[in-house]
């Protein structure tokens, strides 16, 4: 029963994504002619509609290419759909939910990484995604489960996680060690990601980055990679280049020390918000590198401005 409300949810929002079931839309055939009816259901060579409350079955062939792009649309996305719903029942991430910290082996290529998520996270949820990337000193062959950044544990802890406004899937990768670094990683780091969302219950209009010094070097790789997929990013002595203007749309918040030059951090301020991107940095001159990601970590407020990132 659990299996088939899960897949009943996602089937429906898969057609949803495409047209609204029960309304009414103009459908054209081959050769011109249009009719108003409701879509009723796809398969492979049809499509049912209800005109004037009767069913009508229409093959493919005899509706206009536009029609034809539309019906096989809402299949592909129903495939994806029930693919997803088994993933989520039967997949490598179907018993994540526990409330505690998994490590899980790196597929064939991949990368070892732990992931966080609720026990009170449903199956046919929509949470956000949060991927933490460590800094240089951290990189290791393999890593003792419950082992992250302050950052990673400061989502998952119960001020922020459980009371039920904040919870996501926290995904913490473990980058090889020297000389391998975080911007080479980012195949690896994307395979990862797109993984997460096929097998665990993702909303993608909220995937969030958050990375410490050469993590931060990495979550800049997978903004320029990807420029308007992620929701938002937080950086602990990082932050982006002067070539992401007019590319990355990616809201985005710095956390500086002293050690790192933020010199050209208001000018760049200036240049993404004319650019309708919204920039934050601050300056912590009490801070040393080694305890940014503290600083950052400690702050409600910049993960508070984090989770309230949308993609439209």
């Amino acid at each position: 029963m659990r299996k088939f409300s899960t897949l009943a949810c996602l089937l429906g929002l898969a057609l949803n994504a495409w047209g609204q079931i029960g309304e009414n839309r103009e459908w054209t055939s081959s050769d011109g002619r249009t009719i108003e009816a409701e879509l009723v259901s796809v398969s492979e060579n049809k499509v049912e509609v209800r005109k004037g409350g009767k069913l009508v079955s229409i093959t493919l062939d005899m509706l206009s290419q536009a029609d034809r792009d539309f019906a096989l649309g809402i299949l592909t996305e129903q495939k994806k759909a029930a693919e997803r719903a088994d993933a989520l029942e039967n997949g490598k991430h179907a018993d994540a939910m526990k409330s505690e910290w998994i490590r899980y082996d790196a597929d064939e290529g991949g990368l070892i990484y732990q992931l966080f998520v609720g026990k009170r996270v449903k199956k046919d949820d929509s949470i956000p995604l949060f991927v933490h990337l460590h800094g240089a000193g951290a990189r290791a062959e393999d890593v003792k489960v419950g082992h992250v950044e302050i950052a990673a544990k400061t989502v998952a802890s119960e001020e922020f996680y459980r009371s039920g406004k904040n919870q996501c899937v926290i995904c913490v990768p473990l980058c090889p060690p020297e000389p391998e670094t975080w911007p080479k990683q980012v195949a690896k780091l994307e395979a990862l990601i797109d993984n997460l969302i096929a097998t665990l219950p993702v909303d993608t209009s909220r995937i969030y980055l958050s990375g410490y010094s050469q993590g931060g070097q990495g979550i800049g790789k997978l903004l320029q990679s990807r420029p308007d997929f992620y929701a938002g990013a937080i950086f602990a002595d990082g932050g982006p280049a002067d070539n992401w203007i007019g590319k990355v749309k990616t809201p985005m918040w710095s956390y500086f020390s002293p050690e790192r030059d933020s010199s050209k951090a208001e000018a760049q301020k200036e240049k993404f918000a004319a650019d309708g991107v919204e920039y934050r940095f601050d300056v912590f001159p009490d801070s040393v590198h080694n305890n940014i990601h503290w600083k950052m970590a400690k702050s409600e407020e910049v993960f508070e401005w984090l989770f309230e990132q949308k993609k439209s």
